[in-house]
């Protein structure tokens, strides 16, 4: 895999566009704003970068998705079985989760993750689903590891006090560089807070939606997108002419910056693809964007992955004054100065 690029627009040299053969290519307009087609150029993203999805659950056999799920190593090589049974009824990493060898699921308390809602695995193929494989769509950061941390329930019920910061400290823990959060709690929670600071203090950025609301979160706070620390990138909702979505939170100062998240092809239960709408699919797209800058610069810490994602969006007059940046993300545009 290249890690040096090009100075994009900085030098005579011409870089060709990679368009990946999936089915709904042509539909995922987001990528194209991104500039993906030019990113794909240089890297599909790192195996060796872990982002974490902290939703539903993932479905961990779809055809798009299946090759991405992060397995842990510390589990499955304690297990003469390995692969898709290795489970053993101990903790062999000792790490406090049983048979955690797919990720882990805190809502019901085993070690199954699978989705049964669908929202974690919409978010994860936005972030990963296979590229240039003929079937579905292009993730962002294809050759990354997603690890499947659901913090629902089976019935859709969630413990924001304990469930979802447990999922923070586990992917914290077990290696992940990106935690994406597409969900939101009215409610500030101590707990959380502590977990997403720890976080900080490990290193790990926490892509966070801003919500679906219609409303200025400087004035109405959600949570996580809301806490001041700054390892946190709140994430608003554009559509196909880069403006605010009608649902979209927005905020001058809590809310950093804008992404795809209107009629966004993504993966579905079932083996199947949809059309879906959020900032909960807005924030997938900056989580894999982070991903990539990790995969070409891996030294670089979240400090710097998150200043050059906000420095480097796509200026817009329907988002000045709505948000940090006042842009929507451009990451070829993140990636076009090389960095000696």
């Amino acid at each position: 895999m290249r890690t040096a690029l090009i100075l994009f627009g900085l030098c005579s040299v011409t870089v060709m566009a990679f368009e990946p053969n999936d089915a709904l290519f042509s539909k995922q307009y987001g990528l194209l704003k991104l500039g993906m087609p030019y990113v794909w150029k240089h890297t599909h993203g790192s195996s060796k970068v872990t982002i974490a999805v902290i939703d539903t659950g993932v479905q961990l056999d779809h055809e798009d998705l299946r090759h991405s799920i992060w397995k842990n190593p510390g589990e499955i090589g304690q297990d003469s079985l390995g692969g898709d049974k290795a489970s053993n009824g101990i903790d062999d990493d000792g790490n406090g989760y049983i048979d955690d060898w797919r990720g882990w699921d805190f809502g019901n308390a085993d070690n199954d993750p699978s989705d049964v809602a669908g929202h974690g695995t919409i978010c994860g193929g936005i972030i990963t689903a296979k590229g240039n494989n003929e079937v579905g769509i292009a993730g962002v950061a294809w050759d990354a590891k997603l690890m499947a941390l659901k913090v629902f329930t089976d019935n859709s019920e969630l413990d924001e006090e304990d469930d979802v910061s447990a999922a923070v400290r586990y992917a914290v823990n077990m290696g992940a560089a990106v935690v994406n959060m597409s969900l939101g709690l009215d409610k500030y929670s101590k707990t959380l807070f502590d977990a997403v600071e720890y976080a900080r203090e490990k290193g790990v950025l926490v892509v966070a939606s801003a919500g679906n609301d219609g409303r200025d979160n400087d004035q109405t706070p959600q949570y996580p997108a809301n806490f001041k620390l700054g390892n946190v990138l709140s994430v608003a909702a554009t559509d196909a002419e880069d403006k605010l979505t009608h649902f979209s939170n927005f905020g001058k100062e809590t809310v950093h910056l804008a992404a795809p998240g209107w009629q966004i092809p993504t993966t579905d239960l079932n083996h199947k693809y949809l059309f879906s709408d959020g900032t909960s699919e807005a924030a997938p797209h900056v989580a894999g964007a982070a991903a990539i800058l990790k995969a070409i610069y891996p030294a670089w810490t979240y400090e710097k992955i998150r200043e050059r994602l906000i420095a480097t969006v796509d200026k817009r007059p329907e988002l000045a004054g709505k948000m940090v940046s006042g842009g929507r993300l451009n990451l070829r545009q993140a990636i076009g100065r090389r960095e000696q």
